[in-house]
């Protein structure tokens, strides 16, 4: 019998199983839907290397890598210009140092913007002196990141208002 796979963002489904690829430094770890770290595959190109622990029960993580290199990275054709490839995109939002209320509803939105599919990272940093604060976003493509922004949050979660936002796409991985 032929296996059922999909893939929707950092999420492989494979027959009834689900797993979870997130970045890890260079390389991606791979989790299943109960949190068990399965192990990690790096990618150069589009060749997938993995470091499978074996887990009893998973689909091998060469699987999971390729069946996510294919549906997450960009295939050549699609790159555009010279330049080097883009690793993702990064929004950086300005704010005022925001209220406690307003704090708590940015938290609230960074846990979900986290879940939304492409988000890599999201950090918020503030400078108690001057009460600047950014809120940093990274995503996989310009696309997730813009269907993220448009998304309605839950209720109860909000981002801070910005005094000015920046896109840069992103060459290096931190």
């Amino acid at each position: 019998m032929a296996q059922k796979t999909s893939v929707t963002g950092n999420r492989v489904t494979i027959d009834d199983n689900t797993y979870v690829v997130t970045q890890a430094g260079p390389q991606y770890a791979v989790t299943n839907d109960f949190g068990d770290r399965l192990g990690y595959f790096s990618v150069r190109g589009r060749a997938v290397t993995a470091e499978d622990w074996g887990v009893a029960g998973a689909h091998p993580l060469m699987q999971i890598g390729k069946l996510w290199v294919a549906a997450n990275q960009p295939k050549t054709e699609e790159k555009a210009g010279g330049g080097p490839p883009s690793r993702g995109v990064c929004r950086i939002s300005t704010h005022e140092k925001p209220s406690d209320a307003d704090a708590e509803k940015a938290r609230a939105h960074r846990a979900w913007m986290k879940k939304q599919p492409g988000c890599k990272a999201s950090y918020y940093v503030l400078d108690p002196a001057t009460g600047k604060a950014l809120t940093i976003t990274i995503f996989e493509t310009r696309d997730q990141l813009n269907a993220a922004k448009d998304a309605a949050p839950p209720d109860g979660a909000a981002p801070l208002r910005a005094t000015s936002v920046e896109v840069f796409p992103m060459v290096e991985e931190p």
